[in-house]
């Protein structure tokens, strides 16, 4: 395969300029055209890019038609969450290779038929979970998989953001276009990083939330049983007043404490059994940190194996699906995919 991979962009909003921002220190990476429904968007990020601005050649209002004009090997989709589905399968059939926007997409049964497609034309499909690449989620995994905390026996997390205000308005809270609120958008960036982290799968899922008068849900806490017996409580607030994100990490023979990029490890004391001994770990024992945009290039290209694919995507949103089917109910509710 050649060593410039040809990209384009369906949706010009925030996100792209962060992934745009990515692609520059990429040197194998070539964006050729935008597409967006708000056309000066697509001639801004075009602009931005160095392209030359030409509707119908490096810029375009429907998505379809940069499919069809434009030689690319791979397309980035950064639109709302209930048009990945569609947006992916084209891709696929245009044999095009995808980094898609989280959440995958807004129903596992959308995320199967992905993955079928995906193998059917043998593409690569990375979906853009950008703490997997990050240097202290990496070390924390790592201990897990290794065992250094023994068992792993339960996982907290929690989030909070001025989400409800920041997102008023906005298709992030129309239900039709988003498949839901908080716990959907930002929450699932918090759902990947609990599922990623323990080893099994989830099985049953408890869930209670709020719209705080809202079209969306704005505030949950949703409860997590994996295979091995392992629980896990994720809680999001989505009209408080700052960002807030922390994680603990219970084992057997161990603990992991996350916040604010600080991680603290505890391990019992080994001549003081009811003595637990806390320390920070230093940024020279993490793995290097990384983004999606470059892992998805070396992907392509052959030089690494696909580290946030659609299956383990799948269980995000069968998880999210569960907790939403969880809180109308009121009772617990088995997770499949």
């Amino acid at each position: 395969m050649a060593l410039e991979i040809k990209l384009g962009f369906i949706g010009c909003g925030v996100i792209a300029k962060t992934h745009l921002y990515n692609l520059r220190s990429v040197s194998e990476a070539k964006v050729v055209a935008f597409a967006d429904p708000n056309i000066d968007a697509a001639k801004r990020m075009a602009e931005e890019c160095g392209l030359t601005v030409k509707e119908g050649e490096t810029v375009f209002a429907d998505w379809h038609e940069m499919l069809e004009r434009v030689d690319m090997d791979a397309v980035l989709i950064l639109s709302p969450h209930s048009f990945h589905c569609e947006q992916i399968l084209t891709a696929l059939e245009h044999n095009l290779h995808v980094l898609t926007e989280k959440p995958i997409v807004v129903k596992t049964s959308e995320a199967k038929r992905v993955i079928n497609a995906m193998h059917q034309h043998g593409k690569v499909v990375v979906v853009s979970y950008q703490r997997r690449f990050m240097s202290h989620f990496r070390f924390i995994r790592e201990q897990i998989m290794k065992g250094n905390l023994g068992t792993l026996k339960f996982v907290e997390a929690f989030v909070s953001e001025n989400w409800q205000r920041r997102t008023a308005g906005t298709w992030r809270q129309d239900p039709k276009i988003s498949g839901g609120g908080f716990l959907i958008d930002s929450g699932s960036h918090i759902f990947d990083i609990v599922l990623w982290s323990t080893p099994s799968n989830p099985v049953q899922v408890t869930a209670t939330m709020s719209n705080d008068g809202a079209p969306v849900e704005i505030n949950g806490v949703v409860g997590i049983k994996f295979e091995n017996s392992a629980l896990a409580s994720v809680v999001a607030v989505g009209n408080a007043i700052d960002y807030l994100e922390h994680y603990t990490f219970i084992g057997d023979d161990g603990m992991i404490r996350l916040q604010r990029e600080k991680v603290m490890i505890g391990k019992q004391h080994p001549d003081k059994p009811w003595s637990v001994e806390w320390r920070t770990v230093e940024q020279s024992e993490m793995p290097p940190s990384s983004n999606p945009d470059r892992h998805f290039i070396d992907v392509v290209l052959g030089r690494a194996e696909n580290e946030s694919p659609p299956e383990e995507a799948m269980k995000v949103i069968a998880v999210t699906e569960a907790a939403y089917k969880a809180t109308a109910s009121g009772q617990a509710v088995n997770v499949s995919f």
